[in-house]
């Protein structure tokens, strides 16, 4: 029978000497080969190479397993005058006694490409939040800040897409959505909640109250009805704000205030060292077991490796410990990126538990109805990004609502802005932004002895100065350009 995945002697001993070159998937099949199953470590080395030769071929012919393609052909002269801005949170932990209060900053990095006034060129801002301000959420959750940063940095690129009118670029350090059924049943924020968020983001009150107020209005004639029907009315009454739902709903206006624009920015997330699979499961490899039922020759990879039971993609990732980013890896060349596909994003969306603020017990609620839809969550694009060859290839997500080009063009970027960092092969504005918004450790330190120090004053005269506390909480996540004037010696 004619074999799917034809293989060559020659293309296999060019792959070995290729994986022996290149040290992280080297070190990748290494660590794989102590981990699979005893029966899987003898040869895993050659019989990967062989699997990925075999592969190589197959996405080259006439009719590739899957398509590859060319975006390094894009110049900084291409982009003179174009406004990109970067978008990362970043988490400091003040340690008092056995509390740890939690502070989180967004930090913005807009640039104008080609502008040579420093002044004019590269802009910063900061959106802080301190969590002990926050009557919902579930604070006692280890996933309490994932939520709040989450909506921080979407009202972070909300707000920046609205404020600037010639925005081209809005680029995300992290997924563009996250795997949100792992956050579902926090407790509803409560208004004052959603008043500090955008005191931050809406410096103009009427914008935020009209975000306030647009965001209620659908969730009760819409959203509510159909997560918790026997609750809805109370949730709209008393003005809750159910932490996912107002997610959604900030995703779809993100993506209707792009598609207002003419041009149409680009607004995507950039994912560093990610652990999916799911383009190995869902695409390629379901193209290769399909090719390989088509053709009766199903045992193909038992064969290859000796077992019994690898006959479906899932069974094959399971036992063999391949990911998007190593098997891509061996695949993509610098400068490729490989076909875009729709991720799954919400598969964990269902029936969940909700506790209100204020109350004891939880109600069920349907999170299922949060899927794609006019009043969910949106469909995201995904692809993968191989910017150098010393590198793994970095996952790139954007919104199928801004359109069919979004994927190609953002991919384009992502290769130029990371051929900046060539040892790193990460956007170099999304490192600068990560970089700025982190609460560097010896600040948090110095402001926890500051806080100690009030307390212990505070103790002496019998009070306890709240305002003063937060204050000091305030200047720890407000340090803008002292961070690096204060910064210790090294």
């Amino acid at each position: 029978m004619t074999d799917p995945l034809p293989t060559s002697p020659l293309t296999i001993e060019n792959v070995q000497h290729d994986l022996q070159r290149h040290p992280l998937i080297f070190m990748r099949l290494a660590e794989n080969a102590l981990t699979v199953a005893e029966s899987l470590r003898n040869n895993y080395f050659h019989n990967t190479a062989t699997f990925v030769a075999a592969l190589r071929m197959a996405a080259r012919r006439e009719s590739p397993i899957i398509a590859m393609r060319d975006v390094s052909d894009l110049r900084w002269g291409d982009l003179q005058g174009e406004v990109v801005t970067f978008i990362d949170g970043g988490v400091g932990e003040v340690q008092i006694s056995s509390q740890v209060p939690v502070l989180l900053r967004v930090g913005s990095y807009c640039v104008r490409t080609g502008e040579r006034n420093l002044a004019e060129r590269e802009q910063f801002g900061y959106y802080p939040v301190i969590l002990g301000d926050l009557e919902g959420g579930s604070k006692e959750r280890k996933d309490f800040i994932d939520i709040v940063r989450i909506t921080a940095e979407l009202l972070g690129g909300l707000a920046v897409l609205e404020r600037t009118p010639d925005l081209k670029v809005l680029m995300f350090h992290g997924p563009l959505v996250y795997m949100v059924g792992a956050y579902a049943g926090h407790t509803p924020f409560t208004e004052h909640d959603i008043d500090l968020f955008l005191q931050q983001y809406a410096p103009d009150p009427t914008m935020g109250q009209s975000l306030k107020e647009s965001f209620l209005h659908e969730a009760a004639l819409d959203v509510y009805p159909r997560l918790a029907p026997g609750r809805a009315d109370e949730w709209a009454a008393r003005r809750l704000f159910e932490p996912l739902s107002w997610m959604a709903f900030l995703y779809r206006r993100l993506i209707s205030v792009a598609r207002a624009r003419t041009p149409r920015p680009l607004v995507a997330g950039v994912v560093e060292r990610g652990g999916l699979r799911d383009f190995s499961e869902r695409v390629l490899l379901e193209r290769v077991f399909k090719g390989l039922r088509e053709r009766g020759n199903v045992n193909y990879f038992n064969a290859m490796y000796g077992r019994s039971d690898l006959t479906t993609p899932k069974t094959l990732l399971d036992r063999l410990g391949y990911t998007d980013t190593l098997l891509l890896a061996m695949l993509l060349t610098p400068g490729e990126m490989c076909e875009s596909w729709e991720m799954h994003k919400y598969e964990g969306l269902r029936h969940g538990n909700i506790a209100l603020p204020g109350e004891g017990f939880e109600s069920v609620v349907n999170f299922d109805e949060l899927k794609p839809g006019p009043h969910g969550f949106p469909r995201v694009i995904g692809t993968y990004v191989q910017a150098t060859s010393t590198t793994e290839p970095v996952r790139v997500e954007v919104f199928a609502d801004l359109g069919e080009d979004q994927a190609l063009e953002v991919a384009r970027r992502v290769y130029l802005y990371s051929r900046l960092l060539p040892g790193y092969g990460f956007p170099v504005g999304l490192d600068i932004a990560d970089k700025y918004a982190k609460v560097p450790a010896w600040m948090t330190d110095a402001y926890s002895k500051l806080i100690r120090l009030q307390l212990g004053i505070s103790l002496q005269t019998g009070e306890v100065d709240d305002a003063t506390m937060r204050e000091i909480l305030v200047q720890a996540i407000y340090m803008t350009h002292r961070d690096w004037l204060f910064r210790p010696e090294a």
